[in-house]
């Protein structure tokens, strides 16, 4: 079955609800890395990067494919958690000779 889905469905069908229970490997391709906070239940925040450390303690293989260098506001939340450090798989296309207009999360 394909779902069509827009904006805030993404959002919470996607990133809320999909890809904290990966369970091998997520990868995902965008334009530019947001400082991203997500719901966690009830009216709680935290930084999608720690859903990601989360996932990475639980043996997560993770890739990001990024055409913008991330911002300051991210590259800060980041260095919060360095047990993504060592295993991050991130890559900035700065070669790519184009900038990627997507944004796939593959669950």
């Amino acid at each position: 079955m394909t779902t069509f889905l827009s904006n805030r469905a993404i959002y919470k069908s996607v990133i809320c609800d999909l890809v904290p229970q990966v369970r091998e490997r997520l990868r995902i391709a965008t334009a530019d890395i947001k400082d991203m906070y997500v719901e966690t239940g009830g009216r709680d925040m935290v930084p999608f990067l720690a859903v990601l450390d989360r996932m990475r303690k639980r043996g997560v293989e993770i890739r990001l494919i990024h055409a913008k260098e991330p911002g300051p506001n991210w590259r800060e939340n980041f260095d919060r958690y360095p047990g993504l450090w060592d295993g991050w798989r991130g890559e900035y296309c700065r070669d790519c000779g184009r900038r990627e207009h997507c944004g796939d999360p593959v669950v």
